[in-house]
């Protein structure tokens, strides 16, 4: 897979922090009250290691506090970064009960899938950058798991998907899923374009696919959601600019070109419906991101 050099570069040594903060986010959303809670995943907390977020984490009271600030700040990517996970858990659920034994965390940061799948069956495929693998690796091996991880180092700027994958194993004629979350908006197109011909080529028929993406008109800073706006500009100043965004129908048509065949898209406001009819989380649903699945085609 090819991508733009310097971002890579950056998005290589920043990783770490940036999947901290995720976990934090998954891990403080964990202690909230059962009947408030979005999703349970305390697994998180063991990959936070800034000193600054693990004080967010002491107390319930702090961590909630926390939360209703940054949705403050930058409506509706809370809300995302939790429910993605419920729908992908979703996702990998039926999978397995389908059969499928093959689990492709693609750029898997600090997910902790790894660590909630009791299925001894299936093979989780962990794929991201060497220096983020290099903090959490350790930490899942001393967490007791029942299942089989195998650890895909790939320098995004020089590696190519498919090798790294069949290199480590990785069976094309068995469906898989591949879960591929907070990674495209980073993209340029190109790469988007080289990672789905790549997976298009390692898939079998029937395998499933789940991405995130951003809403048109965030790249530039021009939407209708002053959170969304702010935090483009943040990541940009970051140096890690955002550089993909889609409308529903355009993510399709490039999902269709690679042979995959489009299925559900569901922005912030329709998974907050479907995980919190009740609105009991109180988030915001700044409608700015979108989780969507595919099925590789016959």
């Amino acid at each position: 897979m090819t991508a733009p050099t310097a971002t890579h570069r950056r998005l290589d040594r920043t990783a770490s922090l940036t999947a901290q903060v995720n976990a934090a986010q998954r891990a403080a959303e964990s202690m909230r009250p059962p009947d408030r809670r979005l999703l349970d995943d305390p697994q998180s907390r063991h990959f936070v290691e800034h000193p600054a977020l693990r004080a967010v984490l002491s107390h319930p009271w702090s961590a909630d506090a926390a939360l209703r600030v940054f949705d403050r700040v930058w409506g509706g990517l809370h809300a995302h970064i939790a429910l993605r996970v419920r729908y992908a858990d979703d996702a990998c659920a039926a999978s397995i009960a389908a059969g499928v034994g093959q689990l492709v965390l693609l750029g898997a940061g600090f997910d902790t899938s790894s660590l909630r799948i009791g299925d001894p069956a299936v093979t989780v495929f962990e794929v991201d950058a060497p220096t983020t693998q290099a903090h959490k690796r350790p930490v899942v091996e001393r967490l007791a798991t029942s299942h089989r991880t195998v650890w895909v180092p790939c320098d995004f700027e020089h590696d190519r998907l498919r090798d790294r994958l069949l290199g480590a194993g990785f069976d094309p004629a068995r469906p898989s899923l591949v879960v591929w979350l907070g990674v495209s908006m980073y993209l340029t197109r190109d790469a988007i374009d080289a990672t789905l011909a790549d997976l298009a080529q390692l898939c079998a028929p029937g395998s499933r696919l789940v991405v995130d993406y951003i809403r048109d008109g965030v790249v530039a800073a021009r939407t209708p959601w002053p959170g969304a706006d702010r935090i483009a500009r943040l990541v940009a100043r970051r140096g890690e600019p955002y550089r993909s965004d889609f409308t529903g129908q355009g993510l399709d048509a490039v999902l269709t070109a690679h042979g995959f065949q489009p299925g559900e898209h569901l922005g912030v406001a329709a998974l907050l419906e479907r995980y919190d009819p009740a609105n009991t989380s109180r988030l915001a649903n700044d409608d700015w991101l979108a989780v969507a699945t595919a099925i590789r085609r016959e």
